[in-house]
């Protein structure tokens, strides 16, 4: 079961690529990383010792996920055919070429299939995730093909930029077999970090959680050898990636573990502490020294910089991206709350993309899992433990939550995703191990606040 899980967490990288294409639903593609889930499921349905409580323990755990996850696939449906017409959507999947504010009667497409499936995926993710974490050890196999993970995607995206217009692109090229839309990844001679997935954003996005899970893994001291040089490889990768998706994370990540530092004395270790801060200062020192020897070179890497980030804020892709967001909301007053279902329009925020597709049902759903995965109310969740098996169930549960920062900008439908699947199926099963620091609720003595602010 661990082993099966690692295959399909290291397939995860291969995003940009497809098992299958399903011609029949427009193109829609499975990803490698889905088709090997489903040998995971198999795995994990196998009847053997203890099998039956393993599932009984998970399916307890990830009960509201199960009602948000049900309800979209149902909603998927049976929603847009309650609801057809009733109001102007923009498909999930734009039109190339067309109107930025393009939009059309709401109706059942083949997307509402495929949002259903990869809703399906993350349930299963969620679910196998949690019953493969139960296996003893299985904390040192996490940690380590994590730090796997981050070292590779970080490798593939920083080798697509030092080697742009050599036969390697023609590799990289390879591995994009999907029904995506290959996007063009130069301006001014300077070449935008994508690896072998199709967009920088979404090379961003992936690497951001797995950066988060294997930052607060090596924070809480879980394979640090792994851990560390997987968190700093990647976050250099992240760095020089000009995506937007990357720096709001990045900046969203350091102002938490900031104040974590601030308000929970402790929670970060001095020595790795001094490490974060060495390693913004020498960052500092490289801008720097960029600026006083090539200020021609510091000014065209700036504009670069500066077109694919903050100029983005006055870009007509802004204006359609706040059109894309909105809609969430109108199709939530339009239906009375009960949402379109997933797959039934375009956001550019998960955030929208759950109130418009689930409606009040899912947004409590996951509101109450995600409460129940983070356990905000808990020493542990703010606190280094001792315990391994707790402490890669803590970081996951970060990750499962801070990785949804970034697709709260960018984000086009209500599935979070089966990495995050995998990370809340972590959190669940893994500190449900007893800990050296008491897994009880946090009382405000302990940070220097009102009780009134807990």
């Amino acid at each position: 079961m661990t082993a099966m899980l690692r295959m399909t967490l290291l397939f995860s990288l291969m995003g940009g690529s497809a098992a299958i294409i399903l011609t029949a639903l427009g193109g829609s593609t499975i990803q490698p990383a889905i088709f090997a889930l489903g040998f995971l499921f198999l795995k994990a349905a196998l009847p053997g010792p203890g099998q039956a409580q393993k599932f009984q323990l998970a399916a307890q755990d990830l009960s509201f996920l199960a009602i948000f996850i049900l309800y979209g696939i149902a909603g998927a449906f049976i929603l847009p055919n309650i609801f057809a017409g009733a109001i102007n959507v923009t498909p999930l999947r734009p039109i190339p070429n067309g109107y930025i504010f393009a939009a059309f009667p709401l109706s059942f497409s083949s997307q509402n299939i495929t949002s259903a499936v990869y809703l399906l995926s993350t349930l299963i993710a969620a679910l196998t995730g949690h019953i493969a974490s139960q296996a003893q050890k299985s904390e040192i196999a996490i940690a380590r093909t994590t730090a796997t993970v981050c070292g590779i995607h970080a490798l593939l995206g920083l080798s697509s930029v030092v080697l742009a217009g050599t036969a390697w692109v023609s590799v990289l090229k390879f591995f994009r077999n999907g029904f995506y839309a290959q996007l063009d990844q130069t301006f001014d001679g300077f070449v935008r970090m994508n690896g072998i997935w199709p967009e920088p954003a979404v090379f961003a996005a992936y690497g951001f959680a797995w950066l988060v899970f294997t930052t607060e893994l090596w924070l809480r001291n879980v394979e640090p050898r792994w851990t560390g040089r997987g968190a700093a490889l990647l976050t250099i990768a992240l760095l020089i990636s000009t995506s937007t998706t990357a720096y709001i994370g990045l900046f969203a990540y350091g102002l938490i573990i900031a104040l974590r530092m601030l308000f929970f004395p402790g929670s970060v270790s001095m020595r790795k502490a001094l490490v974060l801060i060495s390693g913004g200062m020498v960052g500092l020192a490289a801008v720097l020294a960029l600026l006083a020897f090539s200020p021609e070179a510091a000014s065209s890497f700036a504009d670069f910089v500066s077109k694919f980030t903050v100029d983005k804020a006055s870009s007509a892709s802004a204006l359609q991206r706040s059109f894309w967001a909105k809609q969430g909301i109108d199709a939530f007053w339009a239906t009375g709350g009960l949402g379109v279902g997933p797959g039934s329009f375009r956001s550019s925020s998960i955030v929208t993309a759950i109130i418009g597709s689930t409606g009040l049902i899912g947004c409590t759903a996951i509101f109450v899992h995600l409460l129940r995965v983070f356990k905000p109310h808990y020493r542990s969740s703010y606190l280094r433990v001792d315990n391994a098996r707790q402490a890669t169930g803590v970081a996951a549960s970060w990750a499962a939550l801070v990785m949804l920062i970034p697709a709260t900008f960018s984000a086009a439908s209500p599935d979070p995703g089966f990495i995050w699947g995998f990370f809340c199926g972590f959190a669940l099963a893994l500190r449900r191990t007893p800990t050296t620091i008491p897994n009880r609720e946090l009382h405000s003595s302990e940070i220097g606040l009102p009780d009134a602010v807990l």
